[in-house]
């Protein structure tokens, strides 16, 4: 047993020589009393990214199993974590991707010993530092946007519907059963968003828990983000905005649909988010006040919406200091 491999820790990077070695370091630091493993998968980097993993595979070839490609996956298509992730010899796989790290040497331990003694736990997560790359400023993560806090429940325990209304959660301190990965449907493939899908399709076979230790740091507006690149092709046009809620609305529909309708309730709120973002891209306003999901969303964005319709020319003022002040 005490051969067998507890843990397989998997890594996709590209073009990270910057923080490549972070991530690495944080890996091999943790202290456990069981075996792991690191899968980390190299997509064509173009940077000295795969030079630095060849450095440490030489020093820990037992531990460091890498994937070089000589052609880039990502930009074929292809959903890159799902070669990873079949490759792990693991009870449980820890997530981390090259531009996040881990910064507690007894993260892994803390939750495999969780999920060790709770079989019904299927997924695992923790609290971070959100580390911003542009203005180098530093915050705690959960919750990642303000209005999920009155999610945060005090058991620490989610399932499919409450993690979803947590919203955008680390990625970094994901650790799921390795055996219902397997059960991954089809479409995971060609999703919107690959770790959005993965903590709830994971979730839903038990339940999803939640430490709030600080364990990783999260970078924001890191190199070569597929996160900052969906963020700015939503902020580029109308019509990227657009391209981006259409994917988001088709990911609802194959998730509540996943699970069986149980959250279609919470999932009805989303689709009504949407629809509201998707009129207001398109310029329709008023439409959204003949829609009976309005009563869906929740204040905040009830006012936000009856200004852009009732009073556009507050909208107007706003932009137009904002813009006065970033010129000086």
């Amino acid at each position: 047993m005490k051969d067998e491999i507890m843990v397989s820790i998997c890594c996709i990077t590209y073009n990270q020589e910057s923080y490549i070695r972070d991530a690495l370091e944080g890996f091999l630091k943790q202290k456990v009393n069981f075996k792991y493993e690191i899968i980390i998968h190299d997509d064509a980097s173009t940077d000295n990214t795969a030079k630095i993993i060849k450095e440490y595979e030489d020093k820990y070839p037992n531990i460091i199993k890498p994937i070089y490609q000589t052609e880039n996956q990502y930009q074929q298509g292809k959903r890159v974590s799902i070669p990873v992730y079949r490759k792990a010899e693991g009870k449980y796989i820890a997530v981390c991707e090259g531009d996040d790290y881990w910064t507690n040497e007894n993260k892994l331990q803390l939750q495999v010993d969780y999920m060790e003694a709770h079989s019904d736990c299927s997924f695992c997560f923790h609290n971070a530092i959100v580390l911003d790359e542009l203005n180098k400023t530093k915050r705690k993560f959960v919750p990642y946007n303000k209005n999920a806090k009155k999610h945060i429940k005090k058991d620490n325990k989610y399932n499919v519907g409450e993690l979803e209304l947590l919203e955008f959660i680390p990625t970094a301190s994901f650790m799921f059963r390795t055996e219902n990965f397997k059960n991954m449907p089809e479409w995971y493939a060609k999703c919107f968003v690959g770790d959005w899908a993965l903590k709830l399709v994971m979730t839903s076979f038990g339940y999803a828990y939640y430490m709030d230790d600080i364990m990783c740091v999260y970078r924001k507006n890191a190199i070569g983000s597929v996160t900052n690149k969906n963020v700015n092709k939503e902020k580029e046009s109308s019509k990227g905005k657009l391209e981006i809620l259409a994917k988001k609305e088709e990911f609802i529909d194959l998730i509540d649909d996943f699970t069986k309708n149980k959250y279609k309730d919470i999932f009805d709120i989303r689709r009504a988010q949407y629809d509201i973002e998707r009129l207001l891209a398109e310029g329709n306003e008023k439409e959204i006040l003949k829609k009976g999901n309005f009563k869906l969303i929740g204040g905040k964005e009830k006012i936000k919406c009856i200004i852009k319709i009732y009073f556009p020319f507050v909208i107007k003022m706003y932009k137009k200091i904002i813009g006065e002040n970033n010129v000086k």
